[in-house]
This record gives C-alpha cells, structure tokens and sequence, in this order.
C-alpha cells in the first residue's frame, strides 16, 4: 500500500463523518436528505457502516456461535418437596437424562433442547 492511500482513507472519513453529522441534524430521513444533497443512500450507508466499524475499532469481528471446547454443566442441588408429578418427557443420553415436567415453560423447553443440540 502506499503513503498516499491512508492519508486518503482518513481525509474521506473525515468528510463523510461530517455528511454524516449533518444529515443528523437536518432532522430529514436518510432518503430525503440524499436526493436534496446528491448523495448515493448506498454511499451514504456504506460510510456509515466504515464509520462505526472504525469507532468501535473492529474490522467485521464475526459472530462465532459455537463453543471452541467442550460444554460442561454444573450440578444444580434441586430440593423438589414431595410430589406425584411424573415428567412428561425423559431423554436419555450417554452421559445424562434430562426429565421436563409438564406443565414447563417454552422458555425452559428451548433452553434445553439449544443445550442438548450443542453436546450431540
């Protein structure tokens, strides 16, 4: 790369980072205020984005959403008083069974079932 291209990339931002500012405070829509000052609404978003990504000082970190190693569950001491509920599902794995109560949230449903995909 050479000298000119940072110095150039930074006078841009610089430039756009003030477009930017001024569309703001128009108090006019993206759309409106482009057409009126003869900006691309891509080159304007396109900015945008740049802008952001810099003050955040990332370049695009990807969403990573599986674990790196192995997931372990810690034990949870349960103290159920006495009752005749049977669950209403029992899944068995090699290395445990998993009992959902009727009667379970969705929420708890999902959760369990999001964990169990991640260890088979």
């Amino acid at each position: 790369m050479d000298e000119i291209t940072p110095v150039k990339t930074k006078f841009r931002m610089e430039q756009w980072t003030q477009l930017i500012q001024d569309q703001r405070s128009s108090g006019m829509t993206v759309k409106v205020w482009c057409q009126q000052n003869l900006v691309k609404e891509t080159s304007y978003y396109y900015w945008l984005k740049r802008i952001r990504q810099q003050a955040c000082g990332q370049e695009m970190v990807s969403t990573q959403l599986e674990p790196d190693g192995p997931v372990t569950f810690a034990k949870l001491p349960m103290s159920l008083g006495k009752t005749n509920r049977s669950p209403a599902v029992v899944i068995n794995l090699p290395s445990a069974t998993i009992e959902v109560m009727d009667g379970a949230a969705p929420e708890t449903i999902e959760a369990v079932l999001l964990a169990m995909k991640v260890l088979c």
